[in-house]
């Protein structure tokens, strides 16, 4: 089953792809409670060849 973000985490999504791919890091700054963890289980979704056991 694949994560769904609401919008406002898909623009922070693609965002930190762009910065992962620029620079290697990146940060999402929003407040609490408004899904960063979803945004960081997306990408490891996505890239699963990256993770680290």
């Amino acid at each position: 089953m694949a994560l769904r973000l609401f919008e406002h985490n898909e623009k922070a999504y693609h965002g930190a792809v762009r910065m992962m791919e620029q620079y290697g890091k990146a940060a999402i700054v929003h407040p609490t409670g408004t899904g960063k963890s979803y945004i960081a289980f997306k990408l490891i979704e996505d890239n699963p060849e990256a993770t680290v056991l």
